[in-house]
């Protein structure tokens, strides 16, 4: 028979060690759901296309849309993605489906929690000092670190299986 153990809060320790252990896998579930989400938005409204990725850069500096104080960031879009926006937009539709899916099924989940933190970021960066409300950015960059911090797939994910098939991953960067 196995004796409870109680902490100082009255909380049995088992029960606390298996909800700290549900909780991380339970964020990058959520992160893959609302990324998978918003990619679908986005198809709906061809953000993924040339047109619609340059839409958006002009929308996140714009006065009348955004109005984003970065102008270095602008700069960097301007000069880099712009003229490549097909190109970029159609990487763009193919990674973060990539990374989503990989969240959501706990699969390859340290690199997908990695690139949902650089989009997170650049989204971040692209929303700064306009009128949306960044700090859902900083949540969801906390929680993408959370879910790489905390090898989210290493429960109920498909990286449990990797891992224990496979051992450690190359650079611990998979899963």
């Amino acid at each position: 028979m196995t004796a409870l153990v109680e902490n100082r809060d009255g909380v049995d320790a088992a029960s606390a060690d298996g909800g700290r252990a549900i909780a991380v896998p339970l964020l990058r579930i959520t992160l893959g759901v609302i990324v998978l989400a918003t990619w679908a938005d986005n198809v709906s409204k061809d953000l993924y296309t040339g047109d619609g990725l340059t839409g958006l850069i002009n929308f996140l500096f714009a006065e009348d849309g955004n109005n984003s104080s970065l102008g270095f960031y602008q700069s960097i879009l301007d000069a880099v993605v712009i003229p490549a926006a097909g190109f970029f937009g159609g990487l763009q539709l193919v990674v973060e489906l990539a990374f989503g899916i990989g969240l959501l099924l706990g699969v390859f989940t340290r690199l997908s929690s990695l690139l949902a933190l650089g989009f997170f970021f650049s989204l971040f960066l692209g929303y700064f000092g306009g009128h949306e409300w960044i700090w859902t950015y900083v949540l969801l960059m906390a929680a993408a670190l959370t879910v790489f911090l905390g090898w989210g797939g290493r429960r109920l994910g498909i990286d449990q299986l990797l891992a224990a098939r496979r051992g450690r991953s190359p650079f611990g960067l998979l899963w």
